[in-house]
């Protein structure tokens, strides 16, 4: 059976999942380290950078709008993209293969600082469901 198209708004909810999933990881020096050692072929420098690309489209922040993302969840993911884009400019290139070459460099503690401050905010709703579109 073919899945049905998810409506805009549950495709909103899930993707919301994806972003606090996402700074969960970013925010945490543990759930990166468990992240390399649970998933060997990654590279988890290059993965926290690129998946932030791949939930959020920062050409259109008007996109991620009420009900399923507050006000103030929209700006702390702008906020949080531009410290994003910064050390996506400062890292160095190539990615060092290994997250622990990161963590605790000024750098990295900006990132992982930034979004440790969004994942607060996101926290204070929580994820939604993935499958039945929330009443609000």
């Amino acid at each position: 059976p073919v899945e049905a198209t998810p409506s805009p708004q549950l495709l909103r909810q899930r993707i919301r999942n994806n972003i606090i999933a996402y700074l969960e990881v970013a925010a945490s020096a543990q759930e990166q380290r468990e992240y390399e050692r649970s998933v060997p072929i990654a590279q988890v420098p290059n993965e926290m950078i690129n998946q932030w690309e791949d939930s959020v489209q920062p050409d259109d922040f008007a996109w991620y709008g009420e009900p399923v993302f507050t006000r103030e969840e929209n700006q702390a993911m702008q906020d949080f993209h531009a410290h994003w884009s910064a050390v996506a400019d400062a890292t160095p290139n190539p990615m060092p293969y290994s997250v622990e070459l990161l963590i605790g460099t000024p750098i990295w503690d900006r990132f992982m600082g930034a979004a440790s401050v969004a994942l607060n905010v996101f926290m204070k709703r929580g994820r939604f469901d993935g499958e039945v579109e929330e009443q609000f």
